[in-house]
Order: structure tokens, then C-alpha cells, then sequence
């Protein structure tokens, strides 16, 4: 299995001493090594600073003067979402490192998802991983487009588990190539379609996020050392709370309010109709219910339905 090793990430460089807000002294060649570029730190990672005249991935020079910053903080405004990408990216290394446990024999496996099997999620997820990747090469050249897969996803499931896991770990590399390669500028304003409907960079970061760690569950690889609901991490249950819980209203029925009471963060009242619903469920099992995960024989009768997530 190939796994794209590439120059380490400018937004995870230096992690655990940025995070602490510790400052590193220069060492010699470190401004060889740069090639004219400065570190800048940010929430609580590293981005690269360009001098005038260039064009590079980073924080323009601008940003000392502009955003005054207390020192010792490590934090420097940005419009590249840092949280997201690192939380995309570790959701990457999980579904590599679970993809080489897949032979041949798991890949045939069913999967949680009705009519996929192993094969289908894992091909999936690199399709996507392909389309993320041309949305955001198109929008460095100032196209919004919307890409759609063009690959048959049943002859992709049929191909041997050593061509899927190389074809997985090659799409996740490109990917993330491109969010390295994205301009700050293009991370500000930067368009696409995505779903049919206008998708910022941000939200894209967020949605290939999404779909690794639903995915991951879904493949329902736990003897294989997969995860089950309860086991998604913390940062991505926050923030696809956050997420759903802001798009729960134009997905209820008119006639009526949701209560969403977990128990672990305050509940919160959605919609404005007169039937009240108290959802009175763990947040792993809620956001099962907000994501369509949870089969209607395990969802209480009083639940209603939802419309499609955005």
C-alpha cells in the first residue's frame, strides 16, 4: 500500500510547541530552509508568511500589522480553517490505517450501508477525495464548478482490495496536496457548487470531514478495529453538532418544535410549530438521527421525520 509521505503540511508543522504557545529560537539554515519565508503561528498551528512579490500558500505580510496579537498566544486571525483541516486529516490517517486491515475477503464484506459493500465505501470515499480535489483546483481558477464522479462505483467495488487501497491512499494524497497548495486569498473568497448549492472552502474542508468519519462507521469494520458511533471524536462531534443543529429548523415539519436535551450540552429549541418533541438521547445517538443513520425501527414513533441534510 502506497502512502503519500509527502513535506509535512504548513498547517501542522511544529505542533506541540506552537499549541503550547512555546517559541522556538531560529536554528542555523533556518532561513535556507525557508527559502524566504517566515513561520507564522496561528490557532495553535503554523502557517507560512510570503514576502512581496510572491504568491505562495500562507499569510500575507500584512498580517502583523493588521491583526495585533498578545504575545505568547500563538494566535494569529486566518481565514484557512486549521481545526477542520487537522481534524480532515487525522480522519484520513484513521481510514488509511483501517483500509490496510481490508484483504480481499473484508472488501466483499456488506457494509451498514444497504447495497454497498466494503469495496463501495472505500471507492467512494476516494471518488470523493477526487472530486474534492478538482473543486478546489477550479477554485484557484476562479470556476465554480460542480463535479460529480465519473467513475462506476460498482466496477470500482469489484477491483482487488490492494488496487482500492492504493486508489484510496492516491486520492487522499492529491487532496491534500490541493488544500496545501490553496492561496490565503482563495481560502477568503474562494466559490464552488457542491451538492447543487454555493459551498464556501471552509464548508468543504468540513464536508470531506464529514464524510470520512460517517464513513468510517458505516464500512462496520469494529473486529477490524473500526469505530461504532460512540467512538467518533470529540472535535468532529462538536463541530457536526454545531453544524446540524444550525440546519435543524428548514428540516422539520412546519407544525412542529424539537427539543434537542442530550444531557452532555445545553438543549436547545428548534423549529416554531405547536407539536413539541422532547429528543431525549445521547449526542452520538442524536446526530445518528440528524444524519440518517438511525433505522426507523430503532427511532421513537414520537421523533419526526426530517427532511435531506444539507
Amino acid at each position: 500500500m502506497s502512502l503519500w509521505m509527502g513535506s509535512v503540511r504548513p498547517w501542522t508543522r511544529d505542533l506541540a510547541g506552537v499549541a503550547l504557545g512555546v517559541w522556538r529560537a531560529p536554528k542555523p539554515g533556518d532561513d535556507r530552509r525557508l527559502d524566504g519565508r517566515r513561520a507564522v503561528a496561528h490557532r495553535g498551528l503554523v502557517a507560512t508568511e510570503t514576502r512581496p512579490g510572491t504568491r505562495e500558500p500562507g499569510i500575507p505580510p500584512s498580517a502583523r500589522e493588521t491583526h495585533a496579537t498578545p504575545v505568547g498566544s500563538g494566535y494569529v486571525p486566518s481565514p484557512i480553517p486549521h481545526d477542520l483541516l487537522a481534524g480532515a486529516s487525522t480522519g484520513h490517517r484513521r481510514l488509511l490505517a483501517l483500509a490496510s486491515a481490508a484483504e480481499d475477503q473484508v472488501i466483499a464484506r456488506p457494509s451498514l450501508l444497504s447495497g454497498w459493500t466494503v469495496g463501495h465505501v472505500l471507492s467512494h470515499l476516494a471518488q470523493g477525495a477526487d472530486t474534492h480535489t478538482r473543486l478546489f483546483e477550479a477554485a484557484a481558477a476562479g470556476l465554480g464548478l460542480d463535479l460529480d464522479p465519473d467513475v462506476d462505483l460498482d466496477v470500482a467495488a469489484g477491483r482487488p482490495a490492494a488496487v482500492i487501497r492504493d486508489d484510496l491512499a492516491r486520492a487522499i494524497a492529491a487532496l491534500e496536496r490541493a488544500w496545501d497548495r490553496t492561496h490565503v486569498d482563495v481560502w477568503r473568497t474562494g466559490i464552488v457548487h457542491h451538492g447543487r448549492a454555493p459551498t464556501s472552502l471552509t464548508d468543504l474542508v468540513f464536508a470531506r470531514w464529514r464524510e470520512v468519519e460517517v464513513h468510517l462507521v458505516d464500512l462496520g469494520l469494529i473486529d477490524k478495529g473500526g469505530p461504532g458511533w460512540a467512538d467518533l471524536p470529540a472535535a468532529y462531534v462538536d463541530a457536526e453538532w454545531a453544524w446540524s443543529a444550525a440546519r435543524l429548523s428548514e428540516r422539520l415539519p412546519p407544525e412542529v418544535t424539537v427539543l434537542l436535551a442530550p444531557g452532555d450540552r445545553p438543549s436547545r429549541a428548534f423549529g416554531r410549530g405547536p407539536r413539541m418533541v422532547t429528543v431525549r438521547a445521547s449526542t452520538p445517538e442524536t446526530l445518528r438521527w440528524l444524519l440518517g443513520r438511525l433505522p426507523t425501527a430503532a427511532t421513537p414513533t414520537d421523533w419526526p421525520p426530517l427532511a435531506p441534510s444539507s
